[in-house]
């Protein structure tokens, strides 16, 4: 048992339990416990990324074959950390305006993180359902933090309740399987689908276990909690929601899909296409007639899954090298948004659209970032969020799934309109106060970072599409 293969999961465990170990100490000195648990934070990100690249590049199992560590395990993993590490940064913002206790929020968050890790690697049923489950409590807790308001209370009953009816879809799924394969381990089921592709148990498992998987992922007809969740939870949850739950939900998904049911592949462009386009549609349309901006970005995030479920019809190769290039540039645009949303919402008091009247003349510098991470979202080049739509729709034409490129496109053009109503406000909508908005260093070098990887890898491609494509490689 090569237990080095989870050198990133043991970092990420002993930053949770150094957390834990602190915080059982009454500091009577609040900012010095911020300045230990920041610094002990940064570190363990800062170490988990160096246990990633150092870790051999090979494709290697652990625990009996249920943990797998390979290169597209890896490359979510990396997406993690990038999250993780502006959803602390801007829980610093958030919190710290509020006065809230933030302490057990971060030990959450980094237990959530550790569940990520796992999932990703997860090379068994039963491992992937606990590792989704231990995701899912989390955001539970994260989503309902703020325990004195009753809209955020709202959604997290939301959330709780349509999550736990995925996860009963998904267990069953799972129960369905294992009657039909004898086993859980994805090799097993797979050989077991090979041998009887028509076996009604293990087809109705496989598609229950996907109907489980596509409400992580905000997939129609599995969205409706996400408007009313991102709209109610903390600004960092629900970043942290939108980025790594999504890139979560879609590494699931390629991975049971690619790996396990292979006998799905016959009516895997006509189920995801189908989806796709549900689900694009949903989304862009939804996201026309919103006043509040984090229930926007809801709707946008909805749209966004549409478009990787492109990349999944499309399929081999070239489809899931696009995916995996779409969920970087959407990290980095998502980030980029909710990081300006945080610091924003701060000094503006409120969530609404139109309290971003002015904001051009009050912080250019916000108001510029905001402005390249919405073109960014929209798809307009020659941004990183340009180059995921150009790939994935590329990838739907060269397997003749061209009416379902178009639909993309013409999804773009929706996007376009509510993205630039935001813009509207900003820059010709009179400020509703004059004062300027002041940031800190950290959440301005942050921003800075974040909208020069925009830029960066929209210019140049290579890279991250190299990365992507080695990625993809390991599911065929």
């Amino acid at each position: 048992m090569n237990l080095l293969l989870l050198t990133p999961e043991w970092v990420v465990l002993g930053v949770l339990a150094l957390l834990t170990f602190f915080e059982l100490f009454q500091f009577k000195d609040e900012a010095f416990y911020k300045k230990v648990r920041n610094l002990l934070q940064l570190g363990g990100l800062l170490a988990a990324f160096a246990a990633l690249l150092c870790i051999e590049p090979k494709a290697g199992t652990a625990f009996g074959g249920t943990y797998i560590s390979d290169p597209f395990a890896a490359f979510f993993k990396f997406i993690f950390l990038l999250a993780a590490g502006a959803v602390i940064q801007m829980s610093r913002e958030f919190f710290d305006q509020r006065l809230e206790r933030s302490h057990e929020f971060f030990l959450v968050l980094w237990v959530v993180l550790a569940g990520f890790f796992l999932l990703v690697s997860a090379n068994d049923f039963l491992v992937l359902f606990l590792a989704l489950e231990t995701v899912t409590l989390g955001f539970y807790i994260l989503n309902a933090y703020l325990k004195n308001d009753p809209v955020v209370i709202e959604a997290g009953m939301k959330y709780f309740i349509l999550g736990s009816l995925a996860s009963a879809v998904l267990i069953f799924g799972i129960s369905l399987i294992y009657a039909a394969a004898g086993s859980t381990l994805f090799p097993d089921v797979r050989a077991s689908f090979v041998n009887d592709p028509q076996n009604p148990l293990l087809v109705t498992g496989a598609l229950m276990v996907l109907a489980g998987l596509f409400f992580k992922a905000g997939v129609f007809p599995f969205q409706l909690w996400i408007p009313d969740v991102y709209e109610g939870a903390p600004t960092p949850a629900a970043a942290f929601l939108s980025v790594a739950s999504k890139a979560a939900g879609f590494a699931a998904i390629l991975r049971v899909l690619y790996t396990v049911f292979l006998p799905l592949e016959d009516k895997r462009a006509l189920l995801f296409g189908t989806l796709a386009l549900l689900t694009l549609l949903y989304g862009a349309l939804g996201a026309l007639r919103q006043t509040q901006i984090k229930r926007l970005f809801g709707y946008s995030s909805i749209s966004h899954a549409g478009y990787l479920l492109i990349g999944v019809a499309a399929g081999r190769e070239v489809g899931v090298a696009a995916i995996l290039f779409y969920l970087s540039a959407y990290a980095l645009t998502t980030l980029t948004i909710f990081l300006v949303i945080a610091i924003a919402g701060r000094e503006l008091g409120s969530d609404r659209i139109d309290a971003y009247r002015g904001l051009g003349r009050r912080s250019p510098f916000l108001a510029g970032i905001f402005f390249l991470a919405l073109l960014s979202s929209a798809g307009v080049p020659p941004l990183a969020g340009f180059t995921g739509k150009f790939l994935v729709l590329l990838a739907a034409v060269r397997q003749g799934l061209t009416p379902l490129a178009l639909v993309g496109s013409l999804a773009v053009a929706i996007s376009l309109y509510y993205y630039l109503a935001i813009v509207r406000v900003m820059y010709f909508a009179p400020p509703s106060r004059e004062e300027p908005i002041t940031l800190c260093p950290a959440s301005k070098g942050m921003l800075l970072a974040l909208a020069a990887a925009l830029v960066a890898a929209g210019f140049f491609q290579g890279p991250l599409l190299g990365a992507a494509e080695h990625a993809a490689q390991y599911l065929f």
